[in-house]
């Protein structure tokens, strides 16, 4: 790695494994695939109020919390910023960013010190994609299982907030 980006990113992967198996995109994934997988994860540290990434920007990929807290944001028609969710350790965020390069529909903002994130990119998928893709297909499988499950549970929110407002 460059020495510029030596304070940014830590090769340590001894703890690596433990945190993908807490996240069910990785879940059913044997310690031998992890361990495949481990190389293309890319540890980072933020400071206190940075941003991750931005309302959009193009999404280039997903995010574990390894330490620290990660707040979600909207910024609203008024200009107002939305809080969404506030994300602790073995949460994990941006996974829609591995399927397609759109644009991030909310920010991520370091919400504590020593945010340290685990993240895996879009690029990255593709080489597990040609390099492994056993892997690959549960990991697109998962994903589907994720995506599928907030849908079905933002339809619920949905449903309830227009019965109440009836």
């Amino acid at each position: 790695m460059n020495a510029i980006w030596n304070n940014f990113f830590s090769k340590n992967n001894l703890k690596v494994r433990d945190y993908l198996k807490k996240v069910p995109i990785f879940a059913d994934l044997s310690n031998g695939e992890l361990k495949k997988l481990e190389k293309h994860m890319i540890r980072r540290k933020f400071m206190t109020n940075e941003y991750i990434f931005r309302e959009m920007e193009p999404g280039a990929g997903m995010y574990i919390v390894m330490s620290g807290n990660v707040k979600i944001q909207i910024e609203t028609e008024n200009k107002q910023i939305k809080d969404l969710a506030l994300l602790i350790e073995g949460d994990f965020f941006g996974e829609m960013a591995l399927l397609d390069e759109s644009p991030r529909s909310a920010s991520a903002l370091a919400f504590s010190d020593k945010v340290e994130l685990l993240s895996f990119f879009r690029g990255d998928l593709l080489k597990v994609m040609q390099e492994q893709p056993e892997i690959a297909c549960k990991i697109l499988w998962n994903i589907g299982g994720v995506i599928s499950a907030r849908l079905r549970k933002t339809n619920e929110q949905i449903s309830l907030w227009e019965k109440k407002s009836t």
